[in-house]
């Protein structure tokens, strides 16, 4: 299942996936804008609010009471950190119109209800209703107060801060503190129209009979003017290997490594990123599960990720503070003898049957389908189901050794718990 594309105007694409798997019609909208310190804040912000009310639904109760009457249609906004990029998203799910009596008239006040919810927010004295605006930007703070709570959160964001210090890439999806706190309504309020009408806009839609609800989007009229270019990922080489140590009350600290690879979605490379990430830290049969957890029993948990946008891997896990080096030691032996060609044929197949398996799972769910475009949609090239599973079932060995050798170690995070038993 995969989609066709086609261009609205200045800067505002319509992806469809036609298929009858489903019993519903999704509709994803995403609006993309470079990550910064400077902004991440004021755009986090935005989803909050507009789930307040809009000009015809101006509460949470109205738009709930509509919802409802569309047959229990589904509604969600929030904010994604891909990369160097922060992407507003807007989710609306409904029974699919030809399933219903009132099909016609379901899709059409559907499509204007979440339309009216995102584009449309309901004002005050030309500014976002000031009652909504404290409250969400009191709730925002809150969030970004309380991932000192969730230890392996938190310890991922400030490896990433302290990794990334002058990048966008250290910036937290949801802003800082103080940034919250200088939040204005009417410069809040500015600043979303300026997003609508300028950043990249993309509209998927996943379902059947498409073309009727394609149509009537094309309509619609987008307050557009223009499109702004946005920044590509700032690529640099690892710095000298950094320690970071940071101490608080928990019962068990977490242990962060940091690597650069400079291996992007767009390079000849990174197919063979991904396996060698699944190979090292990505599945139970992986090499970091099987010796640091379960042979050295120096972890609670162990595993790693990709950010292909950026070109960087993590390895996180849960350790003890006592232990700490023991790991760091034996991590560096597991990711050592991937570059030195240490890599079986079962743990080569095992990882690639997970990966495709894992792809061909998000055929399941059109949330997941419009998903699995996202790094593709950032990077300027969607991919098909079968050209990625293709490009995966095509990695040798020898491209997973080479993806390895492109790792350089950059920053090591500790995040010690003083509560732990000694």
């Amino acid at each position: 299942m995969d989609f066709t594309h086609c261009s609205l105007g200045a800067g505002v694409r319509l992806h469809l996936c036609e298929t009858d798997k489903f019993n519903t019609v999704t509709c994803k909208l995403f609006v993309q804008q470079n990550l910064a310190s400077e902004t991440a804040a004021a755009t986090a912000l935005i989803p909050a609010i507009l789930k307040r009310g809009s000009q015809k639904f101006p509460s949470t109760r109205q738009i709930a009471r509509e919802l409802e009457y569309l047959h229990a249609a589904s509604f969600s906004a929030d904010v994604l950190k891909i990369g160097e990029r922060q992407l507003l998203e807007f989710y609306f799910d409904m029974i699919d119109p030809t399933l219903l009596p009132d099909g016609d008239e379901n899709w059409k006040r559907g499509l204007a209800t979440f339309w009216d919810i995102a584009f449309h927010p309901v004002t005050q004295d030309g500014a976002f209703v000031s009652e909504y605006f404290d409250q969400e930007k009191l709730n925002l703070r809150r969030e970004v107060e309380g991932l000192i709570n969730d230890k392996r959160g938190y310890a991922l964001a400030r490896a990433v801060e302290l990794m990334c210090s002058e990048e966008p890439y250290g910036v937290y999806r949801y802003g800082s503190v103080p940034a919250i706190e200088a939040l204005e309504n009417g410069a809040e309020y500015r600043y979303y129209q300026e997003l609508l009408a300028t950043r990249p806009m993309d509209i998927f839609l996943v379902g059947r009979n498409l073309d009727l609800i394609a149509n009537e989007i094309a309509r619609l009229e987008f307050p557009r003017n223009g499109t702004a270019q946005l920044e590509p990922p700032v690529l640099r080489e690892a710095a000298e290997e950094r320690w970071h140590i940071e101490e608080l009350p928990a019962q068990q600290s977490v242990l962060v490594l940091g690597y650069r690879t400079n291996l992007r979605y767009m390079g000849p490379g990174y197919y063979g990123l991904v396996v060698m990430n699944g190979i090292l830290g990505g599945f139970p049969h992986s090499k970091l599960f099987v010796n640091v957890r379960e042979r050295a029993s120096l972890a609670y948990y162990i595993g790693s990720f990709v950010d292909g946008t950026k070109g960087i891997l993590m390895v996180n896990g849960g350790v003890s503070a006592a232990k700490v080096e023991d790991a760091v030691r034996i991590i560096k032996e597991q990711v050592e003898a991937v570059q030195q060609g240490d890599i079986t044929e079962e743990e080569l197949e095992l990882t690639k049957i997970g990966l495709c398996s894992s792809i061909a799972s998000m055929a399941d769910d059109p949330g997941s389908i419009i998903d699995r475009n996202l790094v593709g949609l950032v990077n300027g090239e969607m991919r098909s189901f079968d050209d990625v599973l293709g490009a995966i079932r095509s990695v040798t060995a020898e491209d997973v050794q080479r993806a390895a050798k492109a790792l350089k170690l950059d920053t090591i995070y500790v995040l010690r718990g003083s509560l732990e038993k000694e």
